[in-house]
């Protein structure tokens, strides 16, 4: 396989493991885009605030189940919140870090969508064996601590899950970690609370897991990384060159009104 120092910046490249890919546009309307496309198409509905260009907030019809990118937060995360009361506390919540790579965030959204259609965002519809099945038989490792407490370590070593044994009703049931760096400093992270459905988890860790390679132009990787990724030429047709050379999305309708548009 080519070096990574072989390509120039502007080079289509595929790229595995997907972990370590990078969260992939950096035109940052096209990212919300991206992940939000199976809501969107759901029918539902997006909100941009008038000083920026970029959709922030994913609402379901019933206004309970949002999903926000966040730019002004500490990391520019991702969030996906679902509600029992449109005025209450969240039943559950999915957050995910800034370098999260698109093409995991889409796959769970995809199932979000299904699950929102199917009414299946307030039970669980998938046996916690779902989650992690994908993980080992992808070759990741396997751990049990004292307390319980399950841990999947990718084959690199650089990635892993853990399942919490017994979280509170707040607490996070499922974590995931990417380290690829030897200072221990964590390059994304994901969290899942104790109620989401363990078949939305298992979309992530599916996608997680899948070692079909991602596309990227090579100046998209995360600098440092060349070492630990196989690139190789992407060929004209590469699944998803046509979604990251698509032109930004026209500005989404104004909703039902400011405060709405700027709630979580």
């Amino acid at each position: 396989m080519p070096d990574l120092d072989s390509f120039g910046p502007d080079d289509p490249v595929l790229v595995s493991p997907r972990y370590l890919a990078g969260p992939r546009l950096e035109q940052r309307p096209l990212a919300a885009a991206m992940v939000w496309s199976s809501l969107t198409k759901a029918g539902w509905a997006t909100y941009t605030p008038d000083n920026q260009r970029e959709p922030f907030l994913c609402a379901s019809p019933c206004q309970l189940v949002r999903a926000a990118r966040m730019p002004n937060s500490t990391d520019g995360g991702w969030k996906t919140v679902v509600y029992d009361d449109a005025m209450g506390t969240p039943w559950w919540t999915a957050e995910w870090t800034q370098q999260t790579p698109a093409e995991l965030l889409t796959d769970f959204h995809r199932a979000l969508a299904e699950a929102h259609a199917t009414g299946a965002l307030h039970s669980p519809t998938s046996p916690a064996a779902a989650v992690y099945l994908p993980l080992l038989n992808a070759g990741w490792s396997h751990m049990v601590d004292e307390r319980g407490n399950q841990t999947f370590t990718s084959p690199d070593r650089l990635a892993t899950v853990t399942g919490h044994r017994r979280p509170s009703h707040g607490g996070d049931a499922w974590s995931l970690s990417v380290f690829p760096d030897t200072t221990g400093r964590c390059r994304w992270s994901a969290r899942f609370s104790k109620q989401v459905p363990c078949a939305l988890v298992a979309a992530f860790t599916t996608s997680l897991a899948d070692t079909t390679p991602v596309y990227r132009s090579a100046g998209q990787l995360p600098k440092g990384l060349g070492s630990y990724l196989v690139t190789e030429p992407a060929p004209p047709c590469a699944p998803g060159r046509s979604e990251a050379a698509a032109p930004a999305p026209v500005r989404p309708p104004a909703g039902p009104g400011p405060s709405t548009a700027r709630r979580l």
